[in-house]
């Protein structure tokens, strides 16, 4: 039986998802209370329905409050079970609360490795993983404006991408040499894998 070594992601990644609902939630709070506050401000006084603007502010500003406490006991709960393995078919992901997500990307079909980072992702220092199969298309697709519909795997708040960038793509050419394909110089999928291979070795042997 094959034994896998499931990994989490890095805790920095709570740390990201909460700034990340800081700024969301503030600002759709802000977006709330300046629309009801001027509501209110811009009422005659004479108005007998002029507090209720106010009372709106305060519904509104609770409910948003009461979201955001769940959206917090959210992340508490969703980043333990959060996981990823590489197993001897393909890359692993499971994750989910209570709708669980279990997917299994077989290394053949993987196609392309990407890593991206965000502006909070920046702050923390962590990265995503995508991994895009022919059905899911590719960065270089997405940016020459063709249809593109996201990467089938993504493995969020990486702290050391390149490692692990390495060791599937490792698995992406075994999986293929596995299916019989040997001309590595005739172009195609497997000579971009062993370019881009070779690409990051050079970067982290600079390092």
């Amino acid at each position: 039986m094959e034994k896998i070594e499931w990994k989490t992601l890095d805790p920095a990644a709570k740390k990201a998802w909460r700034l990340k609902g800081i700024i969301v939630f503030g600002l759709t709070w802000f977006l709330f209370a300046l629309s009801t506050i001027l509501g209110w401000y811009y009422t005659p006084p004479s108005n007998p329905d002029r507090g209720i603007a106010l009372w709106i502010f305060i519904a509104g500003t609770i409910s948003i409050l009461i979201i955001f406490i769940i959206y917090n006991i959210w992340i508490t709960m969703y980043y333990p079970r959060y996981s990823y393995a590489l197993g001897k078919e393909g890359l692993l992901i499971n994750r989910g609360i209570w709708w669980k997500y279990k997917r299994t990307i077989p290394y053949a079909r993987i196609q392309h490795i990407s890593i991206d980072q965000g502006p909070i992702e920046q702050i923390y220092g962590i990265y995503r993983i995508n991994s895009y199969t022919a059905g899911t298309g590719s960065l270089g697709g997405a940016s020459a404006g063709s249809n593109f519909s996201g990467p089938e795997g993504q493995i969020l708040g990486v702290r050391q991408p390149d490692p692990l960038r390495v060791e599937i793509l490792k698995y992406v050419m075994e999986s293929h040499f596995s299916d019989g394909i040997t001309d590595i110089s005739s172009g195609g999928t497997m000579k971009d894998v062993l370019e881009e291979l070779r690409a990051i070795r050079k970067t982290l042997e600079k390092k």
